[in-house]
């Protein structure tokens, strides 16, 4: 069950007495507050982009900026466009003020002297509304993010996907009309043999991230060795690194047991070596090693390879990430980065990469430890 998150409750009142009421009265409820604080309209400006509060109650009277310029100023920042704040004011208090703290966009308006039955339930009211906020905004930015991938994935159907079917089917009418020597058609065979194996890869991590998305099936876990799972992988992928003309090595701990599903963990790394193989050169080398950290398992991929810039490293894992070609014009779709993140991150795991261009690459996940 996930564990509620305790509310922050920015404080902004120029009287320290009067922030002490406020706090004492909510020491007094069930729930628990964070609180922080602040004693002019700047400096709640600078603690609530800080602190990224749930809450604030600010005063209307402050030195340096007024809590009606301050909210406003909170409300150009997109991290807190939306953080509901109450007023709070013994001396602002006409229905015309009331009207205009509305208006600047405060969402509730209490008078002091504070009333503490009449705050506990303005906060709870508050408290429900910005959780609601925060809601919809992760959830307005999930779907970016997935509108983001859906475009990505139409483009990838429509060119790279498209092309070597394409080119495939012209292949075969070459070679039923008997247009092509023998080695012509070998030549050839072998081009759009890495685009299908492209495309091969392509769709099974599709179905593998669609059945993420769609069923958020429950994972099988199990306490197994990843060593097994680490060699099958490694043989799995031995024909591609003995086409490249690569080494690869596996040095593994052997006190290597982890809570995970298995099936699942065999994707990332069948993803994570078919990656460094794509980015090494003849003569390159890859080595697969594990080690147990405090934070459980670490799984770590290290190739000689052409490696990464530092303008790709920042867009990796994400769905807006570009493949770029392999050593050999192998074609990806960068979607196979974006399952293992998802993967390793259901089972509560880290995962990432170091690399500098032309040093080779290290990509690492860490498993934490069965509790």
């Amino acid at each position: 069950m996930e564990t509620l998150k305790t509310p922050t409750i920015l404080l902004a009142d120029d009287e320290e007495a009067n922030r002490d009421i406020i706090i004492h009265i909510l020491s007094t409820a069930e729930d628990e507050y964070n609180f922080v604080t602040a004693s002019d309209g700047k400096e709640m400006v600078e603690v609530a982009l800080k602190e990224n509060p749930d809450l604030i109650i600010s005063d209307w009277e402050m030195p340096r900026m007024n809590g009606l310029e301050a909210m406003q100023e909170l409300k150009k920042h997109e991290a807190t466009e939306n953080t509901p704040v109450i007023m709070c004011t013994g001396v602002m208090i006409t229905p015309q003020n009331l009207k205009q703290a509305l208006q600047a966009g405060a969402v509730d308006y209490i008078r002091k002297p504070i009333e503490s039955t009449e705050l506990l339930a303005r906060i709870q009211s508050m408290l429900k509304l910005s959780a609601s906020f925060r809601q919809i905004k992760a959830q307005k930015e999930e779907l970016e993010k997935l509108n983001i991938l859906k475009n990505r994935l139409l483009s990838v159907v429509s060119h790279d996907v498209r092309s070597p079917i394409n080119s495939l089917k012209g292949l075969i009418s070459l070679f039923k009309n008997k247009l092509l020597s023998e080695e012509e058609m070998i030549k050839l065979t072998s081009q759009l043999s890495l685009q299908v194996d492209t495309i091969s890869d392509f769709l099974e991590n599709l179905l593998n991230w669609a059945k993420n998305q769609l069923t958020k099936a429950d994972l099988e876990r199990k306490i197994f060795h990843i060593q097994p799972s680490i060699n099958s992988t490694v043989q799995l992928v031995a024909p591609l690194v003995q086409t490249k003309n690569i080494t690869l090595e596996a040095t593994l701990d052997g006190k290597d047991e982890v809570f995970a599903d298995e099936e699942m963990l065999k994707i990332v790394l069948r993803n994570l070596l078919s990656n460094a193989i794509k980015f090494c050169e003849k003569g390159d080398n890859i080595h697969v090693f594990t080690s147990t950290t405090e934070e459980g398992v670490k799984v770590s991929i290290k190739d000689s390879g052409i490696g990464i810039s530092n303008a790709n490293l920042q867009k990796l894992f994400g769905a807006e990430h570009l493949s770029t070609k392999g050593t050999k014009d192998e074609m990806g779709t960068g979607l196979g980065l974006l399952l293992c993140k998802q993967i390793i991150e259901s089972h509560g795991g880290t995962i990432g990469v170091e690399s500098e261009e032309g040093k080779g690459s290290e990509f690492w996940f860490v498993l934490p430890p069965n509790s």
